[in-house]
């Protein structure tokens, strides 16, 4: 999710993104990684564990271990630079998955 959205050239959005433990056994080693759009550059990055940036790329630390049922809440800020409507793409994986869980966010910058 992100809000704002839409936004102006030069603001700001965040990204908020939620991980539960839909199951009934706890998951292990949750890497979160999102790729920023061109026309977005980073901010800042909050969560469980600590965000990185390479490129135009964030990646969290692994999260040791998410209780079942339990959640977790990450957050990336990026700066606008150009016009465009952009696709802001995170993808998971863990333990207890077979392959990567894959969302992506649409942003409007005008």
């Amino acid at each position: 999710m992100d809000n704002p959205d839409p936004i102006e050239v030069g603001g700001t959005t965040t990204y908020t993104i939620e991980v539960t433990n839909q199951g009934s056994a706890e998951d292990s080693n949750i890497v979160i990684v999102c790729e920023l759009p061109e026309q977005q550059d980073f901010v800042s990055a909050d969560g469980p564990t600590q965000g990185t940036l390479t490129g135009k790329t964030v990646k969290f630390a692994p999260l040791p271990r998410l209780d079942p049922k339990a959640k977790v809440t990450y957050r990336v800020v990026v700066k606008s630079t150009a016009i465009g409507d952009v696709r802001f793409k995170t993808s998971m994986t863990s333990d207890m998955l077979t392959s990567p869980v894959e969302e992506t966010e649409s942003t409007h910058i005008y």
